[in-house]
């Protein structure tokens, strides 16, 4: 289930602050009043989340430079350092 952010539409409650979130259904219409204090809200506009972005591929130089312990696997199934 998503989770929606709301805003009171006048000053800020002493209950909500300056809003709160809510988890429902995609399909499910928005609140109108705070579910708390009772006060009329709006839905806010999703924001977007960032995430990493990868440069360059991974590489065992790198993993080495940024002190990871490479492993590789043997026929026998255990691993040894690389």
């Amino acid at each position: 289930m998503p989770l929606h952010a709301y805003a009171p539409l006048s000053a800020p409650c002493r209950l909500c602050g300056d809003g709160f979130e809510h988890r429902a259904h995609a399909n499910t219409p928005d609140l109108t009043a705070c579910p708390t204090c009772g006060q009329a809200v709006h839905r806010l506009r999703i924001q977007s989340v960032n995430s990493p972005k990868l440069s360059a591929p991974l590489s065992v130089s790198r993993a080495r430079q940024a002190g990871f312990t490479v492993l590789k696997r043997t026929s026998g199934g255990e691993f040894e350092k690389q």
